[in-house]
């Protein structure tokens, strides 16, 4: 507990001032709860049994005085007195309820707030390694699922346990007040619950890890399923991801249902403690209300406290239950934000310049760190600002490794990578990706218009700004085609366009971040030659004084770029301009006359 509180504090500490007020309140319900039996004893004593005929009684109630001015057989004044202290009491009650949960809850959800934005921050900043150690439904359910769990913790498991306790002390004293023998039997059932609680609690313990895992393992499953909705449609496996998707949800439920099964096992024993408690307590009332030793009203205030005691000794078991619960989530919670990010650590916090010159140096970039997979080898480039580079190869060349590699979204092993002549590392890795306007090979659109879409980066965007971005990547050619333009919406990671319009949008996108160094990595795949000359064209027109970096696997595309590097393998096996690989006659012209002779048979 002491441990949810530790690693909690930095988001909760700033209110502990209003839950600690919230639980003064809780403490002034509990106090309700505790006088309303003393209220009910001195009707049934002073009012309801001598009203019957009966002689009147006089207990222990500690309301005695406000009718001790009363004539013994004026009842309606009686009555109307106590009826308006139990009225005020009830009255009292409920304010404080709805203040206390009010404030509490608007006060924590702040808290709360902040939490997952943490995560969130933690996620976007974090470098590769963080997707190794957590599944996309580990975050999921740390954002969803634990940080609500933590806000439990300060606004309902800490504060119901020490309304609990309170209320046990409390109506233990006005249990020794009746009679000192009636403590006997809430002492024996404290006793014969923390017996069965030791069980119970280190059996929880290890179920609610499990419990945890199930959930994340299901949120994974099912963001899959959603996500690849066209690939599993495409090769008609629908029923496999239905199987699929219904074995963890089986699995969930099975545990679940295990899990429940459990539980309620331990509840029969405590509601079956409470049966054999009530029996026994029932039997010494009477015997003590037999020697008249205990009024009519004692023995209904009894009755009422002993049920409640019992009552608040298993909340409190199934409230400590609950920390179980919560501990676990706490340790997955700040397990990920206390994560260090030692590749974030190496970096410094220079800014990149609004020309930045990049010079990268006998770079090499292994897979895993082993030296004897290198997915770059040894690779030499130099782009003053304004540059223009076209990278090609085939399918795992390097081309895309290079790229993300000089925007440190991924680490190199050996060489150098220098911005205006100074190492990457002595700039703030956010402001070296700021540094780029990137298209990449794997389009992400978000479920929004199209407008904002490409505005991502700045919101703030005037319309025609994102109109000029979009008909510079040829958004306009099917934008304008549908009924709302550019504010029409489109699904999830893009559900309604094709794959070359989602490719226009994210170039639109990179150009509209207008960042002194724009990479497209192979973002004109799904593009017929046509609209890709014709982006290309723009991008020449409109952007002759940026660095242009791009990967493709079109020769043709390149014509124009002032350096084209062919790679293979991770290494660089041709360079120059269009005309020295031309006359290089290597693999760029090959490749480069291949398809020229499809796009002509193809146009003819």
């Amino acid at each position: 507990m002491l441990q949810i509180i530790k690693k909690a504090f930095p988001y909760y500490g700033k209110i502990y001032g209003v839950l600690i007020l919230c639980i003064m309140l809780g403490l002034v319900q509990g106090v309700v709860a505790l006088v309303e039996p003393q209220i009910i004893t001195l009707m049934v004593d002073r009012v309801i049994n001598p009203a019957l005929g009966k002689e009147a009684e006089y207990g222990s109630s500690i309301f005695t005085f406000a009718i001790e001015n009363v004539p013994a057989d004026d009842y309606w004044t009686m009555m109307f007195i106590l009826a308006g202290l139990f009225f005020g009491f009830m009255a009292l009650y409920f304010v404080t309820f709805y203040i206390r949960w009010n404030i509490a809850h608007y006060f924590s959800i702040k808290s709360d707030n902040q939490m997952r934005l943490d995560v969130m921050r933690k996620v976007n900043s974090f470098g590769p390694s963080l997707l190794k150690d957590y599944s996309s439904g580990d975050l999921i359910t740390i954002v969803n699922s634990d940080s609500s769990k933590i806000r439990d913790f300060h606004v309902a498991t800490i504060p119901f346990m020490i309304d609990s306790i309170f209320y046990i002390v409390v109506a233990a004293v006005f249990l020794l007040r009746i009679s000192p023998w009636l403590m006997i039997i809430p002492l024996i059932t404290l006793a014969v619950f923390t017996v069965i609680t030791k069980g119970f609690l280190k059996l929880f313990e290890t179920l609610y890890g499990k419990i945890w895992e199930k959930n994340s393992e299901l949120n994974t499953e099912t963001q899959e399923s959603i996500y690849g909705i066209r690939t599993i449609k495409a090769y008609g496996r629908e029923d496999m991801r239905k199987e699929r998707f219904n074995k963890r949800s089986e699995d969930v439920r099975d545990f679940s249902t295990m899990f429940a099964i459990k539980r309620q096992r331990y509840f029969l024993a405590f509601d079956t403690t409470d049966q054999f408690v009530m029996l026994i307590s029932m039997a010494i009332s009477i015997y003590l209300s037999l020697q008249f030793e205990m009024t009519s009203g004692e023995y209904t205030s009894f009755l009422v406290y002993l049920l409640s005691i019992c009552g608040s000794f298993v909340d409190i078991i199934f409230l400590a239950s609950d920390v179980q619960d919560q501990k676990v989530s706490t340790k997955r919670m700040f397990g990920l934000l206390d994560k260090k990010d030692e590749i974030l650590e190496k970096y410094g916090d220079k800014k990149v310049s609004k020309k930045p010159h990049i010079t990268i140096t006998n770079l090499s970039v292994y897979a895993d760190g082993d030296e004897t997979k290198p997915l770059v080898d040894n690779v030499s480039i130099d782009i003053p600002y304004g540059k223009k580079v076209g990278i090609m190869g085939k399918t795992g060349c390097g081309k895309s490794v290079i790229l993300k590699t000089m925007q440190a979204f991924r680490e190199y092993d050996a060489g150098s990578l220098t911005f205006d002549g100074v190492d990457a590392k002595e700039y703030d890795r956010g402001e070296i990706a700021r540094a780029f306007g990137y298209a990449m090979q794997d389009v992400f659109l978000f479920s929004n218009s199209i407008e904002a879409n490409i505005a991502y980066y700045d919101p703030d965007a005037s319309e025609e700004e994102v109109r000029r971005c979009g008909k510079i990547a040829e958004v306009d050619e099917f934008a304008l085609a549908f009924p709302d333009g550019y504010k029409t919406l489109i699904g999830e990671k893009g559900f309604g366009l094709s794959g070359g319009q989602k490719q226009r949008v994210a170039i639109a996108r990179a150009l509209l971040k207008n960042a002194p160094v724009t990479v497209l990595d192979d973002c004109t795949s799904a593009l017929d030659i046509e609209t890709e000359s014709k982006i290309f064209k723009n991008l020449s027109e409109n952007f002759q004084d940026k660095t242009l970096i791009m990967a493709t696997h079109r020769a043709m595309a390149l014509k124009d770029f002032d350096e084209i590097i062919f790679m293979d393998e991770g290494k660089i096996i041709e360079r120059g301009t269009f005309d020295e690989m031309m006359a290089l006659n290597g693999r760029y012209a090959e490749i480069y006359r291949q398809q020229m002779d499809k796009e002509v048979f193809v146009s003819e």
